[in-house]
C-alpha cells in the first residue's frame, strides 16, 4: 500500500534563459526523485494489530506475510480445598492450603496472511506443543513450616504435607504420589514422610487447534490521514489433534491419550482492532468473542438424557486489550522501525467445562468412581471401588470391582466464571520492507474461582421443588460429591502465568 503524491510542476509563462532553464530541470529532476522516494515508503506504518496484507493495488500487486514464533509458558498457582468435616462442632466451611501446580509448555507456531484484495486478507496458524509438563506440590511456601497432623489442618498449621492434605485423605491422589514419567513403579516415588513433590503428569506433545480467519481494513490510515486504521476479523479455532486423556494404568503400557495435547474443542468468533499514528504513539485498541464448542470424539460428555445435567460445553471466551507502540527512532525511507510496546489485557471465561488445572489428578481416580445414571447410583459402591483400587494400584478393574454402574471419571469439571488479567511488555523490530522481529513477555493472573463447580442438578418436577431428590432425574450425572459438595471444593487462586515469546516475520 502506497501513498501518490503528486510530481507534476507548472511550467512558468515567461521564456527561460538557458542558464535558468539549466536550474529549473535540475529541480524538478529533484522533485522527481523526492516523489519517487515517497511512493517506496508510507507516511505512516499501522501498529502490528492492525496490519493486513492487502493485494491489487496499483503499487502493490501483492501480499504474503509468513511468521514463525516460538512461545515459553511457565505457570504456577495455588490449589486450596475448602473444608468441613460435617461434626456437629464444626460448623465453619473454611478455604486451606492444599498444593501447588506448576506448568511448563514449549509451542512453535507458523503462520501465513495471504492478501486477497484491497485491505483483505485470510491468514491461518498452527500451534504446535514440542513439550507441555505439569507437577504439583504440597503447599509448603511458608518461610517457618509448621504442620498439623490432623485433618482439617490445625488453624496454626503454615504449610502442607502427607497428613494434613486433603486431597490425599479423600483418596484422590495416594499416599505416595504418582509419577506418570516412569512405568517402572509410578505409584512408589514420593515415599518420603517430607516429600514436597506428589504427583507428575506426563509429557505431552502435539497440536490442539488450527486456526483461520478472514481480516478486513474497513479503514486504513496510510490512504485517508485524518482516519484510523480499523480491521475487523472472523476467526474459527478448529480442534484437529485427538483427545487428550489420562490414564493410572501406565505399569505394563504407556497409553497414547497419556501423551496427546488436544482437546477437541472448535471456536468460532469475531474481533476488531483499531489503532492511530500520532508522531511516535501508535496507541491501539482490541476486543474479541469466541464461541466454543466440544467437537466429536471429545471428552465433553453429554448424560442429559440420564439427568439433570446444566453444561456439557466448553468455557466461551471475550476479551478486550488496551496499548500502544512508542517508537523512539524510524527511518521511513528504509521502512526501518524500533518500537516499544506496552499493553493490558482483561479476558471473560464463561458457562461452560473444561480441562482444569487439577483436571489429571481427578481422572482415572477411584475417589472420582460413580454412576453416570443418577437412577441407577445404588448399583456403584464408591468404598469397594477404592478398596479394590488401594490392594491393586493402577489396576483398572476398580471400575467393575464398585458395581456395574460404576463409570470412570475423565476428570473435566464444571468451571465458575472467571477473568484473566495481564501486561505484556514487548520490543518491535521493522528491518526494512520484508522483515520483523518481536520479542516480549507477557504476564497474566486469573481471579480466585472454583475448580470444581457442578451443581445438584434441577429440583423441578419432583415431590419437592426446593430439593433435588437423590437416585432420581433430578440429580446432575456430573456432579460428584467427593469434590462439588460445598466443604470439598476446590480452588485456584495466586495465579502467576508468564509468556516468554520471539516472532519473525517476513512480508513479500
Amino acid at each position: 500500500m502506497r501513498n501518490h503524491v503528486p510530481t507534476g510542476a507548472r511550467p512558468s509563462a515567461a521564456p527561460l534563459a538557458p542558464r535558468r532553464r539549466r536550474r529549473t530541470a535540475l529541480a524538478v529532476a529533484g522533485a522527481l526523485a523526492g516523489a519517487a522516494a515517497t511512493l517506496t515508503a508510507p507516511t505512516a506504518q499501522a501498529a502490528e494489530v492492525t496490519r493486513v496484507a492487502s493485494s491489487f493495488e496499483e503499487n502493490n500487486r501483492f501480499d504474503i506475510h509468513m511468521g514463525l514464533a516460538y512461545t515459553f509458558n511457565d505457570k504456577r498457582a495455588a490449589i486450596l480445598r475448602e473444608w468441613n468435616t460435617g461434626a456437629p462442632t464444626d460448623n465453619e466451611n473454611r478455604l486451606v492450603k492444599d498444593l501447588i501446580y506448576r506448568q511448563q509448555r514449549h509451542t512453535l507456531t507458523p503462520s501465513v496472511e495471504i492478501g486477497l484484495w484491497h485491505d483483505l486478507a485470510i491468514y491461518a496458524a498452527l500451534p504446535v506443543i514440542l513439550a507441555d509438563n505439569r507437577s504439583y506440590g504440597f503447599d509448603q511456601r511458608a518461610d517457618d513450616c509448621v504442620y498439623g497432623d490432623d485433618v482439617p489442618p490445625n488453624p496454626e498449621a503454615t504449610c502442607v504435607n502427607k497428613n494434613n492434605s486433603t486431597t490425599v485423605r479423600d483418596g484422590l491422589i495416594p499416599r505416595d504420589g504418582f509419577d506418570a514419567t516412569t512405568n517402572g513403579a509410578p505409584f512408589s516415588q514420593f515415599t518420603g514422610p517430607g516429600t514436597e513433590l506428589i504427583f507428575k503428569g506426563p509429557t505431552r506433545r502435539g497440536i490442539d487447534q488450527f486456526w483461520v480467519g478472514l481480516k478486513y481494513g474497513i479503514l486504513n490510515q496510510e490512504k485517508r490521514a485524518h482516519m484510523p486504521n480499523w480491521v475487523v476479523g472472523f476467526e474459527g479455532r478448529f480442534g484437529v489433534g485427538r483427545a487428550m486423556t489420562f490414564s493410572r494404568d501406565i505399569a505394563q503400557e504407556d497409553p497414547a491419550g497419556n501423551h496427546r495435547v488436544g482437546r477437541r474443542v472448535h471456536e468460532l468468533g469475531l474481533w476488531t482492532s483499531l489503532s492511530r499514528r500520532h508522531r511516535f504513539l501508535d496507541p491501539y485498541f482490541t476486543a474479541f468473542w469466541r464461541q466454543a464448542f466440544r467437537g466429536g470424539a471429545s471428552q465433553f460428555q453429554d448424560f442429559s438424557k440420564f439427568g439433570a445435567q446444566t453444561l456439557s460445553q466448553p468455557q466461551s471466551t471475550a476479551g478486550m486489550s488496551f496499548g500502544t507502540e512508542i517508537v523512539p527512532w524510524e527511518r521511513k525511507a528504509k521502512q526501518f522501525k524500533v518500537a516499544i510496546l506496552l499493553e493490558g489485557s482483561a479476558v471473560l471465561h464463561y458457562s461452560g467445562r473444561g480441562y482444569s488445572e487439577i483436571w489429571e489428578l481427578l481422572a482415572d481416580s477411584p475417589a472420582m468412581v460413580g454412576s453416570n445414571d443418577p437412577t441407577k447410583a445404588g448399583q456403584c459402591d464408591r468404598n469397594a471401588a477404592m478398596a479394590f483400587a488401594q490392594a491393586n494400584p493402577g489396576d483398572p478393574g476398580y471400575v467393575q470391582a464398585g458395581g456395574p454402574s460404576c463409570s470412570r471419571n475423565n476428570g473435566l469439571t464444571d468451571l465458575q466464571d472467571y477473568g484473566t488479567f495481564g501486561f505484556n511488555g514487548a520490543l518491535n523490530l521493522h528491518l526494512g520492507p520484508h522483515a520483523r522481529l518481536m520479542a516480549g513477555v507477557t504476564l497474566q493472573t486469573d481471579t480466585r474461582h472454583f475448580l470444581t463447580f457442578t451443581n445438584r442438578g434441577d429440583a423441578k418436577g419432583g415431590a419437592d421443588d426446593d430439593r433435588v431428590e437423590p437416585n432420581t432425574k433430578e440429580v446432575n450425572p456430573l456432579r460428584r460429591d467427593v469434590v462439588d459438595n460445598v466443604g470439598r471444593r476446590f480452588m485456584i487462586d495466586d495465579v502467576l502465568d508468564t509468556y516468554a515469546y520471539a516472532r519473525f516475520m517476513l512480508m513479500f
